[in-house]
C-alpha cells in the first residue's frame, strides 16, 4: 500500500477548520489551550516563540470546531536537514479527546509538511501512554528508534510532575509504507497481577522481541515502568532496533535491524 493510499484511509472530521495562526489573539488563544492540556501553571511555548515560530515559517496550527479552539500543534524543521520536521507539542482539548481530532491535526500535519517538500517528520512522547503508542505507531505508521531518558527533566505539571520524563523519539516517513512488523517476537516483559513490570524472557538472541505496557497502573509503579523500560527497551534501540508494532492490548514489537528498511 502507498503512503497515500494509507492517508486516504484515515478519514479527518469534517467538522473541524484546521489552520495557520497568525493573529495574536490566536497564539494566545493557543498557549491557553496547551496549558488546560497539560494542567501546567505556565505556558509550555511561550507566546513570543510561538509568534517567532509563525513568523519564520514554522508549523503553528490551530484546530477549530467553529469558533472553538480544540485542538493545536507546533513544530519547526531540523537544522541538519530541511527536509524533516519535528513536531514539539500537539495537544487536544481534554472535552475533545477520544473524537478523532488527534488524528485530524496529524493528517493536516502530514499534508502541510508535504506542500512544503517535507517528507519525515519527528517527535518524542512518553512510552507508558499506551493509547498515544497504539495512535502513533499502529494507526499512523510512525516508529520508535532513540529511548531518551529524563529528556526533558523534572516538569511540574499533571501529567508530568514526579516522575522522570522519559521519552521515544518517533520517525514518520511521510512517503513512504509503514516499515513491517514481524510476524512472530519472543516475549521479554509482561504486566504482573498487581500492575508491577514483570520479566518473563531474556530475549537473548538477535530477533524481534514484545514489551507489554499496561492501559494503567498504580502510582506506586510508575518508577518501576520507568526502569524496566530503560532495561529492556532503551538498549535496543540503541542496538538499531525499531519500535515498529504496538496492539490495542499493549504489546509492542522490537524489530531488529535486519527486519527494518529504514
Amino acid at each position: 500500500m502507498t503512503a497515500d493510499a494509507r492517508h486516504a484511509e484515515h478519514m479527518t472530521d469534517p467538522r473541524l477548520e484546521v489552520r495557520d495562526l497568525t493573529e495574536f489573539a490566536r497564539l494566545e488563544q493557543l498557549t491557553g489551550l496547551f496549558r488546560l492540556t497539560w494542567g501546567a501553571r505556565e505556558a509550555l511555548v511561550p507566546l513570543d516563540l510561538l509568534r517567532a515560530l509563525s513568523d519564520g515559517g514554522g508549523m503553528v496550527l490551530g484546530a477549530y470546531a467553529g469558533p472553538e479552539l480544540v485542538a493545536g500543534a507546533v513544530g519547526f524543521r531540523s537544522a541538519d536537514d530541511p527536509a524533516v520536521l519535528h513536531s514539539h507539542l500537539v495537544g487536544v482539548h481534554p472535552a475533545w479527546h477520544g473524537r478523532g481530532v488527534g488524528r485530524t491535526v496529524k493528517h493536516h500535519q502530514r499534508d502541510w509538511c508535504l506542500r512544503r517538500g517535507i517528507t519525515r517528520m519527528s517527535w518524542t512522547f512518553d512510552p507508558l501512554q499506551r493509547r498515544n503508542a497504539v495512535f502513533n505507531i499502529d494507526r499512523l505508521g510512525a516508529y520508535g528508534h532513540a529511548y531518551l531518558v529524563d529528556h526533558y527533566g523534572p516538569i511540574d505539571d499533571a501529567l508530568n510532575a514526579g516522575v522522570p520524563t522519559d521519552r521515544v523519539l518517533l520517525r514518520w516517513d511521510l512517503d513512504r509504507a509503514r516499515p513491517s512488523v514481524p510476524g512472530t517476537a519472543e516475549p521479554i516483559l509482561d504486566v504482573d497481577e498487581n500492575g508491577a513490570p514483570q520479566r518473563i524472557g531474556d530475549g537473548d538472541g538477535d530477533g524481534a522481541v514484545r514489551l507489554r505496557i499496561p492501559a494503567e497502573f498504580p502510582a506506586r509503579h510508575a518508577l518501576a515502568w520507568r526502569v524496566a523500560l530503560r532495561e529492556t527497551m532503551a538498549p535496543r534501540l540503541a542496538a538499531g532496533y525499531r519500535w515498529t508494532g504496538m496492539t490495542r492490548t499493549g504489546w509492542c514489537v522490537l524489530t531488529p535491524p535486519n527486519g527494518t528498511e529504514a
